[in-house]
């Protein structure tokens, strides 16, 4: 926008773009209609978000941006969303056909050069579609999540050519799919690199990929230094109609062993600010991650932000390598820290022995024989043994949340985006398909509290965003048992043992003890922040 186009205005650019700031998508665009100021006033805000969705005309629109010299250049925030429509239903043996024009889009992608967040949304029943226990098909297969991963991480990163996504697309050899490879002239460099700050993914599924990472456009985008926030919701492979047969399905073991190479290798850990890490199931003790194999004696040097969903506490390392994360951030470690359904625990029945190279964590290789020889072990660490040396160890922490987040329950938000004019002409499936799965990114949202005669109590725009973490009594300071002759999740979950004003904990005294340390550590973080405040 033009100093010159805005000058004759009755009111200051920057309150104009204020103005604009809270307009809706609607607004904002018949108000680019009615002058030619207007409309340049109007126009960064009205094309600041774009998505591009796997059904409908939302293609062609796309495409249309892209090739737009005017347009393309206001976007900053893009949404790609793999979900194929309200029609369709996943998970139910229906025919499924890729969605061509979605993916012969995806490459335009490289037009957006100016945008900073990246959001990518998979659908979250994934898995391999030839294991025979499976009682449905798998629409988005391993190949075609690749095609669209590496796709995209081409465009960033500034290689992508058409013998590139031919490349791709042989290698995803993907059933009944003919990709259309044109020579579209779009005017950008051929080597524009997208200089991404936010990238998140939505179901991102639970399989190390060997073709995705070993791309070079991977290797690529985790050295971007412009990449500073990542968050990610990992799906779970499942059977629905063997649920318990989940336990035995080898990839997710490889793939959290593996993490601390693929996602946090090196370059991506010293630069990242922000980190939120959630899955749809229980992690980190079985399937273990070892969070140690990430940046020796200073991991993450520089986050400041980091949010973990149902990940497993059982292991007295797990107290310091926390409080050694963020060491040169300037705070001198985390500032803040979100554990949503976050577990101790303290009982296991699993198969054994345990591995000997990880002490008290399970061999996966020995579950997957399923020599049936099931053993159960005590685990001693308490919520209070955590908090309390946290409370003095972690020295930068001004926030800290634990409870339950929107996870399926997304009720308020819905409520909210329903009386808000943006929304009004979408469908209500489309509606609750671009609320749900954000649990990763809604972590700091505003907590869902308040009743009113039994009713929840949704104001008008507070959860428009997003729900954050309830921090209700009986979802913080959980605990947790492992059962590996249990259906249909081998977890079992203490939380519904007690009335909701209180907690639960495997013996008696620790309750107290618990809700104690917890009381110190919050009186702390806000103390630290009040001090902060006004220091700045």
């Amino acid at each position: 926008m033009t100093d010159t186009s805005r000058s004759n205005l009755p009111l200051l650019p920057e309150i104009w773009d204020q103005i604009c700031s809270h307009l809706s998508k609607p607004s904002l665009l018949r108000l680019r209609l009615t002058s030619s100021k207007l409309y340049a006033i109007a126009s960064p805000c009205a094309f600041r978000a774009l998505r591009l969705d796997a059904y409908g005309s939302s293609a062609e629109r796309f495409v249309n941006i892209a090739k737009s010299t005017k347009l393309r250049d206001f976007v900053r925030e893009l949404t790609i969303d793999t979900w194929i429509g309200p029609e369709f239903r996943y998970n139910g043996n229906w025919t499924y056909n890729i969605p061509v024009p979605f993916m012969h889009a995806l490459p335009y992608l490289r037009c957006f050069s100016k945008v900073t967040g990246l959001h990518l949304r998979f659908s979250e029943f994934c898995g391999d579609d030839d294991r025979e226990l499976f009682t449905s098909c798998i629409e988005e297969t391993w190949p075609f999540r690749y095609t669209v991963l590496d796709t995209i991480f081409h465009c960033i990163t500034g290689i992508w050519t058409k013998g590139k996504q031919i490349e791709i697309d042989n290698q995803a050899d993907l059933d009944e799919y003919e990709p259309e490879h044109l020579d579209d002239d779009l005017g950008i460099p051929p080597d524009q690199v997208i200089q991404i700050k936010e990238l998140t993914i939505s179901n991102l599924a639970d399989y190390d990929d060997p073709f995705v990472y070993s791309s070079e456009a991977w290797r690529k985008l985790l050295c971007l230094p412009s990449l500073v926030d990542l968050k990610l919701l990992l799906a779970c492979e499942t059977d629905e109609g063997a649920p318990e047969t989940a336990v035995f399905f080898p990839e997710k073991y490889e793939m959290f062993k593996d993490l601390p190479y693929t996602w946090f290798s090196s370059g991506l850990g010293e630069n990242l600010r922000v980190l939120s890490l959630c899955y749809r199931d229980y992690w980190g003790w079985f399937p273990m991650m070892d969070f140690r194999d990430m940046g020796g004696d200073s991991p993450f040097p520089h986050l400041k932000v980091l949010a973990l969903g149902n990940y497993v506490f059982s292991h007295e390392w797990q107290i310091d390598w926390f409080a050694s994360v963020g060491k040169n951030n300037g705070s001198n470690g985390l500032e803040e820290l979100y554990l949503d359904d976050c577990p101790i625990l303290f009982q296991a029945r699993q198969l054994g022995p345990l591995s000997s190279n990880y002490p008290g964590y399970p061999d996966a290789d020995t579950v997957m024989a399923r020599n049936w020889n099931p053993e159960r072990y005590e685990y001693t660490m308490r919520w209070h043994h955590v908090l309390s040396k946290w409370a003095t160890s972690m020295k930068g922490l001004k926030v800290f949340k634990m409870g339950h987040g929107e996870w399926s329950n997304t009720s308020a938000t819905l409520a909210a985006v329903q009386r808000d004019e943006a929304y009004t002409y979408l469908d209500g499936d489309v509606l609750n398909q671009r609320i749900s799965d954000n649990v990763h990114r809604n972590f700091a949202c505003p907590e869902l509290v308040g009743e009113d005669n039994g009713k929840e109590v949704f104001p008008r725009d507070k959860y428009l965003h997003g729900t954050g973490i309830s921090q209700c009594r009986s979802s913080q300071l959980q605990y947790i048992k492992y059962d590996i002759g249990m259906g249909p999740s081998p977890y079992l979950e203490t939380n519904h043992y007690s009335p909701a004003e209180r907690g639960w904990a495997p013996e008696e005294g620790t309750l107290a003890k618990d809700d104690g340390a917890y009381e110190l550590l919050i009186a702390t973080t806000r103390t630290r922040a009040l001090g902060s405040e006004t220091r700045g």
